[in-house]
């Protein structure tokens, strides 16, 4: 087994119970910082009661909520050089997480996000997102997490923080942008994959208004640059031709919907 001893595995929570799915599917030796925010006190302690079966894994607990704040704590604790951010419901494939590791010299290293479907509706949401999302069919490598490794020294070329702490939602857009604005490449690793648990479109949709509430506040803040009227048109078309040649107009129609 390949060995992570310059990786921490960063894992921010609220209450999903599939963070121990998330846990177990870790097959590289590393330190694991699970990072809660705004959680109820009985899912803190039952997280407690399994890092103490487990040495390599640190709860660390904050009242308040927000991935990026959930996320900046985390990094700062973690003594490696080498970061790998998570969610909660994901899992990683075998290999995955060795497979980024061994491209952890390019700094920042990307892998993919497939989503599970167990019926119509989340099989619609899956082929859109992989539409939208997955760089082997988008050709754009970004540094949206997750997953996402790098090194924590990278900041300083990218404003000096990891994450914006002032938004609820679209920290990682604010990290992705301030990436671009430092021409830091990203390494596309294809054969890291990690596995989103199935959407149905309800809460899909659901996911995309708390983006776009994100957005706004994003605007209002001043930290995101408002997003152009023209451009979202353009995007909605491309991804409806995405569709059309990748054989699920269905699905483009949809992704363009959900734009």
């Amino acid at each position: 087994m390949s060995t992570g001893a310059d990786l921490t595995v960063i894992i921010p929570v609220r209450d999903d119970p599939l963070v121990y799915r998330c846990l177990a599917s870790i097959d590289v030796p590393c330190p694991v910082i699970i990072s809660t925010n705004g959680s109820p006190d009985w899912f803190v302690e039952g997280l407690r009661t399994y890092a103490k079966a487990a040495s390599h894994v640190t709860v660390l607990s904050t009242s308040e909520s927000g991935i990026g704040l959930a996320y900046n704590r985390a990094i700062v604790e973690a003594v490696t050089p080498l970061v790998l951010l998570m969610d909660s419901d994901c899992v990683f494939e075998p290999g995955a997480i060795a497979s980024m590791r061994a491209e952890a010299s390019f700094g920042l290293v990307k892998g993919r996000v497939r989503f599970e479907s167990e019926g119509r509706s989340s099989r619609l949401v899956a082929s859109a997102r992989r539409l939208t999302e997955d760089p082997l069919v988008t050709n754009k490598v970004n540094a949206y997490s997750p997953p996402l490794l790098y090194r924590t020294d990278i900041v300083e070329k990218m404003g000096g923080y990891h994450f914006s702490t002032a938004m609820k939602w679209r920290e990682d857009r604010d990290f992705e942008l301030r990436r671009r604005r430092s021409n830091i490449p990203v390494r596309l690793v294809p054969e890291a994959v990690i596995w989103h648990k199935p959407l149905s479109v309800r809460a899909d949709l659901r996911s995309v208004r708390a983006y776009g509430a994100g957005q706004a506040h994003g605007e209002f803040l001043k930290v995101l640059p408002v997003m152009s009227l023209r451009h979202e048109p353009r995007k909605a078309r491309r991804v409806v031709w995405r569709g059309i040649r990748n054989g699920n107009p269905g699905a483009g129609f949809y992704a363009a919907f959900r734009n």
